[in-house]
């Protein structure tokens, strides 16, 4: 059975209202169905990526496997939960995923003790996924598993035990979005005894609201964060820094975005909108890439740093032009955040 949070319902409470009896413009009952497609595939990206990422733990750590494979497992991982960030209500909300999978930013090194902590434990304990569990969210998840690759601390058999937490919290994710009684059939059963959505038009508004808030995300977090000011960057505030992955992860956050908006909004935005949006998403694209190198070295370098800056420009643009071009489509307004709680 689906549990209703004080905070999904809050932003629901906050949500443009849209009578039933007064509805016009896009058919919200068609954009809710394929939008729940693009999820699906989504949400399935992410179960998969973990599945393989246990797998090849615990083959690496049982001596089969390769380091590698590991490391290309660990970071198809994390590229497939980037999208996912951007929907911080329902399963994602109710199990705390955006806090466990991806504990960032982490400003006290929660991270690094908790993770000394858990190499204290015995060896069975640590690989164990049940361990994991009753730890803090600061092991819980892709953070741990980068600071096993890339310091001094032993790898196995930690990264065993969290890759396989991580696992179960996709598939617990997964479910609980698809299973029968899951989100999903909440979202189709919108109406006035629904607890959430009182209309198809209300799910449209929350997904508006999840696509503003990823790419403020990258634009705010993923890329300001290092940036800083020209005075002084801040090269460790960039996240997956160890690894490198700060912009590939953004740059897979952009293209849920795009994603959605293609396959789920599409039919419900004028052509020439979806179009222009559909081109400055590739400029934003273009640009992470063509930093050409990790954004950790990018800003703190004047000579490269522009280069980030110019990244974060055009997501910037985007977001205004999202809100000011394609919203109104939708009829929906923005006067809150997909990250507010309680």
């Amino acid at each position: 059975m689906v549990q209703i949070s004080r905070a999904a319902l809050l932003l629901c409470a906050l949500a443009l209202p849209f009578p039933a009896a007064a509805q016009q413009g896009p058919d919200h009952a068609a954009l809710r169905d394929r939008s729940l497609v693009v999820l699906e595939r989504q949400f399935g990206a992410f179960r998969d990526a973990t599945g393989v990422l246990a797998g090849t733990s615990a083959a690496f750590c049982a001596g089969t496997g390769d380091g590698a494979d590991l490391n290309a497992a660990f970071a198809a991982t994390w590229r497939a939960w980037a999208p996912l960030d951007s929907y911080q209500f329902g399963p994602v909300e109710q199990t705390g995923a955006a806090l466990s999978v991806n504990f960032w930013p982490d400003k006290k090194n929660f991270v690094g003790r908790a993770l000394d902590g858990l190499l204290e434990q015995p060896e069975a304990a640590q690989a164990a996924p049940a361990t994991i569990a009753a730890s803090s969210a600061a092991i819980q998840g892709l953070p741990a598993i980068e600071l096993l690759l890339t310091t001094d601390r032993p790898t196995c058999p930690a990264i065993v035990g969290i890759s396989g937490y991580l696992d179960q919290t996709a598939q617990a994710l997964f479910e609980g979005w698809f299973a029968p009684g899951g989100w999903a059939d909440l979202v189709r059963s919108a109406g006035p005894d629904n607890p959430v959505y009182r209309n198809d038009a209300e799910f449209t508004a929350v997904l508006f609201t999840a696509v503003d808030f990823g790419l403020d995300r990258v634009a705010d977090a993923r890329l300001a964060r290092p940036l800083g000011t020209f005075e002084a960057s801040y090269p460790t505030r960039a996240e997956a820094w160890r690894s490198g992955l700060t912009a590939e992860i953004a740059a897979a956050q952009l293209a849920g975005v795009a994603e959605l908006m293609d396959d789920g909004f599409a039919e419900a935005v004028p052509a020439g909108k979806r179009e222009s949006f559909d081109s400055q998403i590739g400029i934003a694209e273009r640009r992470l890439r063509d930093i050409g190198m990790p954004i950790s070295d990018a800003v703190a370098d004047p000579g490269t740093r522009i280069r980030v800056e110019a990244a974060q420009s055009r997501v910037n643009n985007l977001r205004e032009y999202l809100d000011l071009a394609i919203g109104p489509e939708l009829g929906v307004e923005l006067g809150f955040s997909a990250a507010d709680g309680d």
